[in-house]
């Protein structure tokens, strides 16, 4: 449990930027847990969230997509500059599959 709070809040922090993001309609976090919605209206059985899944498991790392809703839900003990790197390509494929 050690360094969940600063973990917490190095989510919030990226999905506050992510959240700026032309393609987002809203994001949300609680803890060790982040969500970003997107705009493209398909709601549950869009397809966005999958796009974005490809795109970061090209670039190393696995989403959760959930129709028009990308999360991620890091473990707990997770390495500070791994969870940085899980940001930076959460908010890289969201760029790149637009």
């Amino acid at each position: 449990i050690e360094g969940v709070q600063e973990r917490s809040a190095v989510i919030a922090q990226a999905f506050a930027r992510i959240e700026k993001l032309p393609t987002i309609a809203r994001v949300r976090t609680l803890g060790m847990i982040g969500a970003a919605d997107l705009r493209s209206g398909g709601g549950y059985l869009g397809g966005a969230g999958w796009r974005i899944y490809e795109e970061a498991k090209k670039r190393g790392a696995y989403l959760r997509p959930l129709g028009d809703t990308v999360y991620v839900t890091p473990p707990l003990n997770i390495d500070p500059s791994d969870l940085t790197r899980l940001l930076s390509i959460l908010e890289e494929s969201i760029v790149a599959a637009g």
